[in-house]
């Protein structure tokens, strides 16, 4: 049988209220993602409305529950632009695979999951959604070369080299780089047709159903390579 946690808030569901205790103690992760998140979305409060997340198979006695901070019921098209860099930059961890990464300055967008959804098989698949062009994948290969100097640069440092950074922040900052790095890796050691259809495209070129503009949308998190020094310093 399902299982159903219910409970009542005085808050307003939207993304900048005050948190939710229980839905915040339900890790990320969208390949063993297992609830669902029900209320009535014609009302503007949850105030004697409640509010109720319902498992969507059976969860054994023990077993965790997992929400998708970006694919979730009630995420709308957030999966469309949230990727992994923006899950590290809002909630300040490095989700595991499935991932999904967009690089706007090069037109690429993909998934990378481990095959067969299996990480006991060590081999990751990527999945371009928008097939990518000569030039994306050269201007993705610069951005690599980018991240192996700034590596070079910093990597032997320590968080201590640096005030006000904690040790936490520094090794989760580290995560962050070899994430992004074996997402750039990965995607050009596959043998995707390139095509260059994706610069005829608009600004909107990577939504996928036309729910949402570029313009509705913070700028993504991964930056176009420059040759000025200060940019450089930047991950």
């Amino acid at each position: 049988d399902y299982q159903s946690l219910k409970f009542c808030s005085l808050y307003d569901l939207s993304f900048i209220a005050p948190s939710f205790p229980l839905p915040d103690m339900i890790n990320h992760h969208n390949g063993k993602y297992n609830i669902r998140h029900k209320y009535d979305t014609y009302k503007k409060s949850l105030d004697g409305t409640g509010y109720e997340i319902a498992t969507t198979k059976a969860i054994q006695a023990g077993g965790e529950l997992y929400n998708s901070y970006n694919g979730c019921t009630i995420c709308y098209d957030w999966l469309d632009h949230f990727g992994t860099p923006e899950v590290f930059i809002q909630f300040g961890f490095v989700e595991p695979m499935p991932q999904r990464w967009l690089f706007d300055f090069a037109r690429v967008k993909f998934d990378l999951d481990w095959k067969n959804a299996d990480e006991a098989t060590g081999e990751v698949m990527v999945n371009f959604l928008v097939p990518p062009s000569k030039k994306g994948m050269h201007l993705l290969q610069e951005e690599l070369s980018r991240l192996k100097s700034f590596s070079t640069m910093y990597r032997n440092k320590s968080y201590e080299d640096y005030e006000g950074i904690s040790k936490y922040e520094w090794e989760t900052l580290w995560q962050y780089y070899d994430a992004l790095y074996d997402a750039l890796s990965n995607a050009l050691q596959s043998d995707a047709t390139l095509s260059d259809d994706v610069w005829d495209l608009d600004d909107d070129w990577w939504v996928k159903d036309g729910a949402t503009v570029a313009a509705d949308v913070d700028e993504h998190y991964v930056l176009p390579t420059r040759s000025d020094k200060t940019f450089n310093d930047e991950l």
